[in-house]
């Protein structure tokens, strides 16, 4: 019998309510769901919970977005962990190449099914092609 292997998710945001109607969505769709409110606890999850993709709001002003994320691509360099960047603008982003694997950006306010879709697209990058 096959075995259900749902991809894994890890939200990082200091904002529960946040980190909450993002894990609702994504819980929905069948993916599983871990996060972290400090860079401590996400660069710890990163290595236990090996997740699939990671969400993050990168322009949190309690976070230290940038050397978390510098340190997740020491501990998986060669994984290319796909990444999602919540913010404001695009405009940050261009401050910052060349960090961790793949990314994407997800403007604020976004809807659930632009969350959903962007997920898809990121996780579809990483099923080998047949």
């Amino acid at each position: 019998m096959p075995t259900f292997n749902p991809k894994k998710i890890l939200i990082v945001d200091d904002d529960l309510l946040t980190i909450a109607t993002m894990a609702q969505t994504l819980l929905r769709n069948g993916y599983q769901v871990v996060h972290a409110t400090d860079e401590v606890r996400a660069f710890k999850a990163t290595k236990k919970e090996k997740p699939d993709l990671i969400i993050c709001n990168y322009e949190s002003k309690k976070l230290d977005v940038r050397q978390l994320l510098k340190s997740i691509q020491n501990v998986r360099p060669s994984q290319g962990i796909p990444l999602i960047l919540i913010t404001e603008s695009d405009k940050s982003l261009n401050e910052e190449p060349g960090i961790l694997g793949p990314k994407q950006h997800l403007n604020r306010p976004f809807t659930r099914e632009q969350l959903t879709i962007a997920v898809q697209e990121n996780l579809k990058r990483l099923t080998p092609k047949k």
